[in-house]
């Protein structure tokens, strides 16, 4: 889980000398807010695409704003994202993320 890194000092995640296929954040966003945003959304990006293995998956639900500003930094990164609608009563949306194998 990466739910300490980014609420202690914004320092890199020990995984050394695993990569991961794949990264599930639940509220995730909303946490790095509620701590006055101490690791900018890019940073915990970054972190996240050093981790994860070409080809991997990063599936985050959060709030809809959290989810668009994030949408914007990994398109940044040229991953592949969409946005998908969990209920038309919440205000809840899911991100889901694939690093690919190779930067276009």
């Amino acid at each position: 889980m990466i739910d300490g890194w980014t609420c202690v000092r914004c320092d890199a995640f020990a995984t050394y000398p695993r990569t991961y296929d794949m990264v599930h954040a639940d509220g995730f966003l909303s946490l790095e807010k509620t701590h006055k945003h101490r690791c900018s959304t890019l940073d915990i990006f970054l972190e996240v695409d050093r981790i994860l293995r070409p080809e991997g998956w990063v599936i985050i639900r959060d709030t809809a704003p959290l989810i668009e500003a994030a949408r914007s930094v990994v398109t940044q990164l040229r991953w592949d994202a969409r946005i998908l609608d969990l209920d038309i009563a919440s205000d809840e949306k899911l991100l889901v993320c694939q690093k690919p194998f190779l930067r276009k």
